[in-house]
């Protein structure tokens, strides 16, 4: 589940804390295998404003699991690495059902924004509001100091850009694709493949449109 999704399926939260520890996960670097190897171990914090980032973020591993295992979901993954197939995108050099999977997600996000733009507005608006020291005080809790420069340095970013709102256009979900499975895989698409992903795409959104808020029910 990609960022705008995660405060989507929490509407009605309002807590700007509660709405920034939903994207902790995705924005701190192997922050899933911290989580699941200390956090989930250790007591959590008394304080009322650390308890919502720690819902928050219990909340976002809660949602992907949910998420991930939905049959839908599982459907329009298989769905869009076919169309990737049909455009002619080389299975043997990329990893299609991981960029399908990613794919799926975004543009996800994508129809949350023109459906509902202010939704988009409201989560960025709440980012802004969060406290930053209060959420650099949760990793202190529990003396995660790396991951606490690493998450800063990606909140910042991504409150100043408000990316999400380039998800408009499908060139940009494109675009965000090749960034995201570089860093992963250190494979860069070609520019005969990103015009192939952009064809796919548009099939692939064609298809998601009238059925994503039934992927995202609970």
């Amino acid at each position: 589940m990609h960022f705008l999704a995660h405060y989507y399926t929490e509407l009605p939260a309002n807590n700007p804390l509660f709405v920034a520890a939903l994207a902790i996960p995705d924005l701190t670097p192997h922050f899933t295998k911290i989580y699941n190897s200390f956090i989930v171990k250790h007591v959590p914090p008394e304080d009322e404003n650390l308890k919502q980032i720690h819902i928050g973020i219990v909340q976002h591993f809660g949602a992907d699991k949910r998420f991930h295992n939905s049959p839908l979901f599982l459907q329009h993954v298989s769905m869009a690495t076919q169309w990737f197939l049909q455009v002619g995108l080389n299975r043997e050099r990329l990893r299609l059902s991981v960029i399908a999977h990613l794919a799926v997600e975004m543009i996800i996000d994508r129809q949350i924004i023109l459906g509902e733009e202010k939704i988009c507005t409201q989560h960025y608006t709440l980012l802004e509001n969060a406290d930053e020291t209060i959420l650099t005080s949760y990793f202190n809790f529990f003396s995660l100091n790396n991951e606490k420069k690493f998450f800063l340095r990606s909140f910042q970013f991504y409150k100043e850009r408000r990316f999400l709102f380039l998800f408009k256009e499908l060139e940009n979900i494109v675009f965000g694709l090749n960034k995201i499975y570089g860093s992963v895989t250190k494979t860069e698409l070609t520019e005969t493949e990103k015009r192939k992903f952009l064809t796919a795409l548009r099939n692939i959104d064609n298809d998601i449109r009238y059925s994503w808020q039934e992927i995202l029910k609970r």
